[in-house]
This record gives C-alpha cells, structure tokens and sequence, in this order.
C-alpha cells in the first residue's frame, strides 16, 4: 500500500513539474490571464529598434512575390504600367498616415497588439475577439506565402541539381495540386524557415535589414541584365491581350489599384503596436516607416512591371510569377553562369518571403496568441505553432482548386480596417492619447477598460457595422452577376470605406455613450486640469504617482508597471527581486 501511494504522489508530482515547465516567463497565476513577460510593457533595454529597422521591416514586407505580382493584376484589369506607380503612390500617402496614427500609442506607452487594442475592445473577450480575427486568417497566409516560397526554392533546386533535379518524378495524382518535386521543396523551403521562428523581435529586426539589402540589389541585378539583354531597352511596358482603358472607364479601375496597394499592408497596419513598442522614439519611427512605404511601394511596382516588360523582348512570353520568370530565364539560358546567376537572384526572393512571412504573418500571430493563452504561449512559442500548422492547411491544395476562397481572404480588408478605425479614434479622439497601463491587465471594477465584463459594446457595434458596410461587395468578386455595381464599387473602395465606417460609428456610440477614460479612484482627484492635456500620461508612460514597487491589495507591482488580478491568491504576492523571481505568498 505504501510503495502504490509513493508512486501516485510521484507520478503527481512529474504531472505538476510538466505543466510548470509548459507555463510561460512570468506566466500568471490560475484565474489571471491578463499578461506574461511578453504582454507586459516593453522595457528600455530591449526598445532596439531605430529608423533603419522600421525603413527596412517596411521594405522587406513590400519586397515579396505578392507584391511583385500585383502588376500583373493591374494589368490584366486594363491598367498601363505608370498608372500602377501612380496608384502605389496614393496609397502610400494614406497608407503612411495610418501607419503613423495606428502607432504612436505603442511608441509611448510599449505595449503591443493583443494589450493596446484591450483599451478600446475591452479586457476579455473583446480585445480576443480582434486577436481572433486578424491570428486566424494570418496563419493561413503564413501557409500559402510558405507556397510561394516552396516554389521559388524549387527555382533554386533546380539550378543547384541541373538535370538530376528535372528528373525526380511525380507520384502524385493529378488532383493533389502539387507535384513531387514542388512538394519536396515546399517542405525544404520550411525547414529553412523554421528556425526564424524561434527569433524574437527584438533580434528579426536584424534579419529585415539583411534582406532589404539582399532583395534591392538581387531584383535590380536581373532588371538590369534583362535590360542589356533586351539591346538596352525596357520595351513597351504593353503586354498580348491587354485592353488599354482610358477616360471616365478608368476611374474605378484607378480606385481598384489604390485599394490593392494599400490592402497588401492591411495585415500589419492592425498590428503596428507589436513593432512600433520597440521603437528608440515616436519620431525614429514615424518618418522612417513612411519613407520606408513610399519608396518600396514605388520600386517593386516599377522593377516588377520593368522586368517582365524586357523579359517579354527576350522570350516572346510575359511571366509575372517571379518563379516563372526564373524558371524559364533558366531553361533558356542554361549554363554554368546562368544557373548561378538564377541561384544567387532566387534565393534573394527565397529571403524574401522567408522575412515577409515573419515580419507580416508569424510575430502578428506570435503575439495575438500570447494574448489569447497569457500562461502558455509566448510571441517566440506562437510564432513556433504558426509554422507547425503551415502544412497542415496544405496551401497548394488551397491554390490550386478553391480560388474563390482566395478570393474572399483577399478580401479581409473589410474584415481588419474597422478594427484600426476604431483603435484609432479611440486612441485619438477619445482618449486624447491617454493610457493607464495598469488597467489594462485587470477586469476589476472601476477599471476603464473592462467595460461590460471586458466587452466594449461600442466597439464590436462599430466592427460589425464597417464589416457589414462592405462586406456585400465580395460576392461580386465570387460572381460579377451576384450584387449590382454599386456593391461592386464599395468593395472596390473597401479599404477606406470599412476603416471610416468602423472609425465613425465607434465614435458616434463613444458621444452617446462615453468611454471612461482613467479609473474610479482616479477621475474626482486626478481627472482635470493637466491630466485633460492630449498624452498627459505618456509623461510617465502610464502610470500614477505611488505605483511602483511595492505590495499592495492583489496587485502585483513590478518594474514594468502594476497588474491587478481579479482573485488574487490569499497572502498576495511576493513582489521582491526580480521580476523572474517573483513567488506567490500562500
């Protein structure tokens, strides 16, 4: 009896140590699931970034094969290659304001994503409901970019293993959508990228700059050749079966190019607070960050449209898949040169999208993540889980047959902009810049943020309303016959429409409705005078006076602020040392 009660005690015990080696760095206690080391404010030592990793995390997001196909769509709808500059152009200029607007708050108070958006959306499942929306359709992108980067290591396989590599042969049916070959470099294209996934941000930022240089000097090399072997001309810039459009049939047309170029950055515009919190100053990152959009939006829409422009002198073909423009440069050119040429041209696309889908797709999912499971995951452990779960969505199969589902999650536009116009206004208009750090980890009552039982009604109110304002418009993209023009021309618009219809009934419920701006115990006593001043709190970046170290009523209160549990464990806390040695007193 006694040996079977020692092994039950020690198979308990081996169960307990298991799930606190699975708990996060300064995971919470059970019944708080506010924040982990991640979550909280971001500390001055690791505020790392400066003006040339923003100007190079916005080049490296512009410089990937989605953005360097969208010429081809611009074309195809009848546009002319400097139409498709002037629209990259446009809306980099809005695109540049939001980015601005959308980050400051995170420059100055140093919280990302998955907390700033609990200011407006509430703590609890207000704000999870945002993550939720923007870390479920990032993963399947995540997935279908690990695609393209499959097939652009494919290009590199090939010019690495010649003949031997053209010969490996397809044992898949016809309806797999993918080959043998595509399959085996789609999965050595992930072994390469998985270990990016274990960087945190404060280190990724050196790999955007690593690539900005790569990728520039990579596309400019093979315009270049292009140009010289094309007799030293772009060519015409006017492609076989192109219908030239002009007049008053190319307004909407312009507007449908405006909104591609600014919907390509849709996915990081909601989640700038989880870079900009890393950011050395507010102004560091702002010019940097526009420059950084203009620039790389005007260069890849010109070295793009330029590139398959020569191409098309030399081959007779226009290929607009930078995989297929590769690909056939290599069959036409085979040699010793050209095939390391190809390489050296192929693996700068391959990095590419390896930082494209890092910067864009796996930290947004790594943090909003961490704000769903505070105790389990951390930015690093989601970013992990994001790429696990690429092949599991088998994004060739996604491709390949069930285009119209691309369609639609081209359209999440309508689905994300709402969100930013209301994190917006709230931040803006609302608050007048205004944060108090402290309650954004806690429900408690007299919290500003905690609304009804974290959900602010305003807010979802407003995000149902600027989705369901465009969101008619996308069974025109699935079927021209399903909605009138109307429809159409507002999904076409849907970019602007959905983040002004999201941003203006959030604002007109906050009239009726005010938001509490600071807590309770605060408003009579500090809730005047300065405190009215647009970032008054930004001087302390959040905090009152008195919150600092120190062991108060279920409070924990540490070096990076203060974090009120809703039951705190009877004894409080044990706040001495570091924040690493942190212990609950029982």
């Amino acid at each position: 009896m006694a040996t079977a009660v020692r092994k039950v005690k020690t198979a308990f015990s081996s169960k307990e140590e298991f799930k606190k080696a699975l708990l996060a760095p300064d995971a919470p206690p059970e019944g708080a699931a506010y924040f982990n080391e991640d979550l909280l404010p971001t500390p001055p030592a690791r505020r790392t970034w400066n003006a040339l990793h923003f100007f190079s995390y916005y080049l490296t997001q512009t410089f990937s094969s989605g953005s360097y196909n969208l010429g081809a769509t611009l074309v195809s709808i009848g546009l002319q290659w400097y139409h498709g500059m002037i629209a990259a152009a446009i809306g980099s200029v809005i695109l540049s304001a939001v980015v601005v607007l959308n980050s400051r708050g995170a420059t100055r108070y140093h919280v990302g994503f998955p907390v700033f958006v609990r200011a407006s959306a509430g703590v609890g499942g207000g704000a999870k409901l945002f993550v939720v929306v923007r870390a479920s359709v990032a993963v399947i992108y995540f997935a279908t970019q690990t695609f393209y980067g499959g097939m652009i290591t494919a290009v590199c396989l090939r010019a690495v293993f010649g003949a031997a590599w053209d010969r490996i042969p397809n044992t898949l049916p016809a309806g797999a959508g993918i080959s043998s070959k595509n399959l085996l470099a789609f999965f050595v294209y992930w072994l390469m990228q998985f270990p990016v996934m274990f960087l945190h941000p404060t280190l990724l930022r050196h790999l955007f700059v690593v690539k900005a240089v790569y990728t520039t000097v990579a596309l400019f090399g093979v315009l270049g050749w292009a140009v010289r072997a094309n007799g030293g001309s772009i060519g015409s810039f006017s492609y076989d079966k192109q219908v030239v459009l002009s007049g008053g049939a190319l307004v909407w047309p312009m507007v449908q190019a405006v909104n591609s170029v600014m919907g390509a950055l849709c996915p990081i515009l909601i989640n700038q607070p989880d870079v900009a919190r890393y950011a050395t100053s507010f102004s560091q990152a702002t010019w940097s960050q526009s420059t950084g959009i203009l620039i790389s939006k005007l260069i890849v829409m010109f070295v793009s449209c330029a590139t398959t422009s020569a191409t098309t002198g030399i081959l007779g073909t226009s290929y607009w898949n930078v995989w297929d423009l590769y690909d056939a440069l290599l069959t036409a050119y085979w040699s010793p040169a050209a095939r390391t040429a190809i390489f050296f041209a192929a693996f700068g696309m391959v990095l590419a999208t390896i930082a494209t889908n890092a910067g864009s797709n796996s930290l947004p999912v790594g943090a909003d993540v961490s704000g769903l499971l505070p105790r389990y995951l951390t930015i690093v452990r989601g970013q992990v889980l994001c790429a696990v779960l690429a092949p599991l969505c088998v994004p060739w199969k996604i491709i390949s047959s069930a285009s119209t589902f691309l369609t639609f999650l081209g359209s999440y536009t309508v689905f994300l902009m709402p969100v930013c116009g209301v994190m917006v206004v709230d931040y803006w208009l609302l608050r007048r810049g205004n944060l108090h750090v402290p309650s954004l980890y806690t429900r408690a009552a007299g919290t500003p943020y905690a609304y009804r039982r974290g959900w602010n009604p305003r807010a979802v109110a407003a995000w149902v309303a600027g989705v369901a304002f465009t969101v008619h418009g996308i069974a025109g993209s699935l079927d021209p016959g399903a909605v009138n023009q109307a429809s159409k021309n507002m999904y076409k618009l849907g970019f602007l429409l959905s983040f002004f219809m999201g941003a203006g009934m959030y604002w007109v419920l906050s009239l009726i409705w005010p938001v509490p701006v600071y807590p309770a115990d605060h408003v009579a006593a500090d809730y005047d005078g300065d405190t009215k001043s647009f970032e008054y709190m930004a001087r302390s970046e959040g905090f009152f006076a008195g919150e600092t170290v120190d062991r108060i009523r279920g409070v924990l209160v540490g070096d990076h602020g203060v974090v009120e549990y809703d039951n705190p464990p009877a004894g409080g806390y044990d706040v001495s040392g570091s924040e690493k040695d942190r212990t609950v007193v029982v």
